[in-house]
């Protein structure tokens, strides 16, 4: 009877250790994969913060295109301007409501 409850001791150490490892492994890989996470979510904010700025300038582009008298059309262009200004203007007056 010692010896089959020692060999039953034996075999819950040995398969207690061998949860305690794979308990451990999963732990490290859930800390490695937070850490990616982490990474992964600074480079993204810092891309969409790159792709706010190149909005922005590829907004300004457009409007420095259209506001550039192209082929001497400088009519167009103050076309252009007042819709902007009247745009403006109305956006202006609807917050001031």
């Amino acid at each position: 009877m010692s010896v089959n409850f020692e060999q039953r001791l034996n075999e819950i150490n040995a398969k207690t250790r061998m949860l305690t490892q794979r308990y451990q492994y999963v732990v490290m890989q859930r800390n490695e994969a937070l850490e990616r996470l982490s990474q992964v979510s600074g480079e993204l904010a810092a891309a969409r913060q790159r792709i706010e700025e190149l909005t922005r300038q590829v907004d300004y582009l457009r409007m420095a295109s259209a506001i550039e008298a192209v082929d001497g059309d400088i009519e167009q262009s103050r076309r252009f301007l007042s819709e902007l200004v009247w745009e403006i203007d109305k956006c202006i007056s609807q917050l001031s409501e």
